[in-house]
């Protein structure tokens, strides 16, 4: 379609000239698609002219107004001048005026560099001047001045001698509707009314060694707004101190891909820091606009017709996600949410793609098949998620990166959705790309089982419903299942060994610094295994030194949930933490050790003992709950 290559061709100039902003992509969409219709629109005379037939403007436009006519056969547009014409002129320019009020909205996010490229988005006010003479309107130079030039410049040409009607279309008419007044419901392949698309995006981590989390969020929001899911239905959840961040090298920027360009451009800021929560997230998913605290106040204020898409990234454990303010996110909390959001009737289906450790542990044996909700997940239920795009590894960041830009998982579903056309591509063809991808290519130990659950008839539905569609990608192909080769991983765990482990490296030999991250490198790791043997110790003095260990780590048959009492595993890790200190990201991975000892009977009484026993005479340091919060 033209209008898709007049976008195609701003694109290629900003890249012919280096300038590299999702703002001015953003921009240049509407602009190109403004310049598109309107090109069609110039085209109608000619073509009257020759055949007094047409058929390049888009089909749904004619047929909207009774114009196309069986002649040989074959369907043609008839360019009569009759009113019916009339309004199928008017809608294409309305539609080319939607998108250009559009592109000059955004004029001020866009970088200097790139306006000169955007004037197809300058409109002479001679021209309706004109055109029209003296518009008696005060909005002479707004918006339906340029839609009434456009419009009777058309007419014009083949409705000359029609003055009768020609009058008719004079803009101050209060019978003629505004754009938005005649843009109509979208409807999907089949002709039904597709509702609003909302979504919620959370990166539940801080801290720079962190930086892929915020960067996959980033990524996926410029994602569904270059699909069309307006800025206004999109939630996002982010501690926001990265761009920032002192160790960042490109301040105010932050990249998900080793050539990528900056996602946190344009990012709203809707929960960050301290309100990044789990009470925070539910109020939001729900649409409870009075549990919100601190915040946009922004939440999924959906409608029965409508869909929603929830993406999140950060560690886990089993039966938990993490979120940088305690608590954390509890699997059977999360599903009472996503049953209660059911039963208010507010949806008509959700997708979730959840990249965590262990993140099956979520789902496996306690989510309901019924509440029209379809889940994928990083990892199964007992295995790591990998962290991508690190330094060191192939592929490796830019070489003044030294932290991990991505994750596997989540750069392998954003990449596919980049890369194809998803008016075509089904949910299930993106989870089988997704899967072999995250395998690492059927090499588990270095990649993860992609899992799915819920109702899964909702993955045979094409991913435009819920991640939008990009224009620019109308000629992309549906699916290819190979879109990259191996990549070199870390277990998400070891992400921030790697970055300590870096900056260690790359500084200069006796300095202060050098030592203070070796500092902080060592009690890392003695945190770590004091956590793990306080962890192996209790389980010793609760099931005997035979049994103890293998308890604890023992896995329940798949489809079976992690633990019977939820309530009993929050106590025992309170239990836990306070005479231990914080489990920390690290140790979300002995969650099972605790669900097991709640599925083995051990009496709260028993579990304290057991702690005091194994933990006394430790320091924490920092990390106490008192300081840290209890992540139950």
């Amino acid at each position: 379609m033209p209008r898709t290559l007049s976008t195609t061709l701003l694109y290629m100039t900003f890249q012919a000239g280096g300038i590299r902003s999702p703002a001015a992509d953003h921009a240049a969409s509407h602009v190109g698609k403004a310049s598109g219709l309107l090109l069609l629109l110039r085209s109608l005379p000619y073509h009257a002219s020759r055949n007094r037939h047409f058929c390049y403007i888009p089909t749904e436009v004619p047929a909207k107004h009774g114009l196309p006519v069986k002649e040989g056969g074959r369907f043609e547009i008839r360019l009569d001048p009759r009113e019916s014409l009339c309004n199928a002129v008017f809608g294409l320019a309305s539609a080319a005026n939607v998108h250009l009020q559009k592109s000059r909205s955004l004029a001020g996010t866009v970088p200097s560099e790139a306006r000169s490229v955007l004037l197809p988005a300058v409109f002479d006010p001679r021209l309706v001047r004109g055109v029209l003479g003296k518009v008696s309107s005060p909005m002479e130079t707004h918006k339906p001045s340029f839609l009434s030039a456009i419009f009777v410049l058309v007419m014009m040409s083949f409705l000359h001698e029609q003055s009768s009607q020609a009058a008719r279309l004079n803009p101050v008419e209060a019978g003629i509707l505004m754009p938005t007044e005649k843009d109509g419901p979208e409807v999907d392949d089949d002709g039904k009314e597709i509702g609003t698309r909302w979504a919620v995006l959370v990166a539940g981590s801080n801290g720079y060694g962190n930086y892929r989390h915020q960067a996959d969020v980033c990524h996926a929001y410029q994602l569904l707004r270059k699909g069309g899911i307006k800025e206004e239905n999109i939630v996002v959840f982010m501690y926001d101190d990265i761009a920032k961040h002192e160790f960042n090298p490109r301040p105010g920027v932050i990249i998900n891909h080793p050539q990528g360009d900056d996602v946190y451009a344009g990012v709203p800021k809707d929960y960050t820091g301290v309100q990044v929560t789990t009470e925070n997230l539910y109020a939001v998913l729900l649409g409870n606009k009075s549990a919100v605290k601190g915040g946009s106040g922004k939440v999924v204020d959906s409608m029965p017709n409508d869909r929603i898409f929830l993406y999140y990234s950060d560690h886990g454990g089993p039966g938990v996600l993490g979120m940088p303010n305690m608590p954390f996110l509890y699997a059977m909390d999360f599903i009472e949410v996503l049953k209660k959001k059911h039963a208010s009737g507010s949806y008509k289906e959700m997708v979730m793609y959840i990249e965590a450790c262990e993140s099956g542990s979520i789902f496996e044996g306690i989510m309901p098949k019924d509440i029209n909700i379809y889940v994928t997940t990083a990892s199964n239920a007992e295995e790591n998620s990998w962290g991508t795009y690190c330094p060191g590894m192939e592929p490796s960041p830019p070489p003044e990166y030294f932290t991990c830009l991505g994750d596997l998982y989540s750069v392998s579903w954003m990449e596919d959705s980049g890369k194809h056309n998803l008016r075509r591509e089904t949910i299930e063809q993106q989870y089988h790309a997704v899967k072999e991808r995250t395998s690492n290519y059927n090499t588990f130990t270095s990649g993860s089982h992609v899992m799915q659950y819920g109702n899964k008839s909702i993955k045979g539905e094409k991913l435009y419903l819920y991640q939008g569609f990009n224009p620019a990608s109308v000629n992309f192909p549906p699916n290819n299942v190979h879109i990259g080769g191996r990549m070199d991983v870390v277990n998400q765990r070891d992400a921030q060994l790697v970055f300590l482990w870096q900056m260690y490296k790359r500084s200069e030999d006796g300095s202060e610094k050098k030592t203070q991250i070796l500092n902080q490198i060592k009690e890392t790791v003695r945190h770590r295994t004091q956590l793990d043997s306080s962890m192996e110790l209790i389980g010793t003095l609760l099931f005997g030194p035979k049994k103890g260990s293998a308890i604890l780590k023992s896995v329940r048959e798949p489809g079976s949930p992690l633990v019977d009492d939820w309530i009993c595993l929050k106590s025992m890790v309170r239990r836990f933490e306070t005479h231990c200190g914080s489990l920390t990201q690290y140790g979300m991975k002995h969650m099972r050790a605790f669900a097991n000892i709640c599925n083995g009977g051990v009496s709260q009484a028993s579990m304290e003992e057991a702690c005091i026993a194994a933990c006394s005479g430790h320091e924490f340091g920092d990390l106490r709950p008192s300081d840290q919060g209890y992540s139950a």
